[in-house]
């Protein structure tokens, strides 16, 4: 849990306890899944991205973001530098977050 805690920024816990409120956290393990593996489709993309309300799709690319990759409106991800470890780290979190809350 260190290295998750040292990979995920204090405003990324924020937001996931935020996520957690909004019962989004499936969702939003669902898209980052589909960036941290191969073969994924831009439709699945679009689709995992749309939210009941557009404050959860702001909070879910902030998120994201923060984990150094740019999603996009139709989306695509576009990663910034090398961010493997810090999306990693914020899937390990998501996945757990999603097991506790099911």
């Amino acid at each position: 849990t260190q290295l998750i805690s040292a990979e995920l920024m204090e405003d990324q816990l924020l937001l996931l306890l935020e996520s957690l409120e909004r019962k989004i956290v499936s969702q939003q393990l669902k898209l980052v899944r589909i960036h941290t593996t191969l073969g994924s489709s831009q439709g699945e993309d679009a689709e995992l991205l749309s939210f009941p309300h557009e404050e959860e799709q702001r909070l879910t690319m902030a998120l994201v973001e923060l984990s150094g990759v740019q999603l996009q409106e139709d989306g695509s991800a576009v990663p910034r530098d090398q961010p493997f470890e810090a999306v990693a780290a914020l899937f390990v979190v998501l996945y757990a977050l999603n097991l506790l809350s099911g």
